[in-house]
């Protein structure tokens, strides 16, 4: 698993570097955003797998280690790399993906990881559940959050225009 996982990091190394590409080929770095779309979602997986210790992509594929033995004294700090590399990999396709969205995923993710590495819950529809009902929550939370903010920006605006407007119709009654 180390193995695959360095180069994952090397291969969205590379494709988090597609902006540099566009001087040379736009088509190159469409090719390269979109691989990167995918090789987010893989470091994402096997982020999570060895986070959690899962041993899911060790059982299918037939390498890497057990679950609870690390043989990479490192492992703590490179999956935080693998972390916001995935999540930045994934992200960048998608610019008009809200905030709110991208925050409940990571807190519903982080949920069901804590309700199975604290409780010791292996049921898939559990935690399937406790992801979906604290996605939704968190969601509606920050999607309203985010919607006052957007008001409150426009406010200031408001603001301007209503005093010029105010101090028209006042030159113009004093007329």
């Amino acid at each position: 698993m180390v193995v695959s996982t360095a180069i994952l990091l090397i291969v969205g190394g590379i494709c988090a570097a597609a902006p540099l590409f566009k001087r040379v080929s736009k088509g190159l770095e469409k090719v390269l955003v979109i691989l990167g779309l995918a090789v987010g979602i893989a470091i994402i997986i096997v982020a999570i797998d060895l986070a959690l210790g899962l041993g899911i992509l060790s059982g299918i594929f037939g390498i890497g280690f057990a679950p609870g033995s690390t043989p990479n004294p490192y492992l703590k700090y490179y999956l935080v790399v693998m972390a916001v590399l995935g999540i930045l990999l994934f992200s960048r396709p998608l610019r008009n993906v809200r905030w709110a969205s991208l925050i409940a995923l990571g807190i519903g993710i982080l949920a069901a990881a804590y309700l199975h590495v604290a409780f010791s819950v292996s049921s898939t529809v559990i935690l399937g559940v406790v992801f979906m009902v604290t996605i939704l929550i968190v969601y509606t939370l920050l999607r309203f959050v985010e919607n006052r903010l957007d008001e409150s920006a426009m406010l200031p605006n408001l603001k301007v225009g209503l005093s010029e407007t105010n101090a028209t119709s006042q030159a113009d009654f004093r007329r």
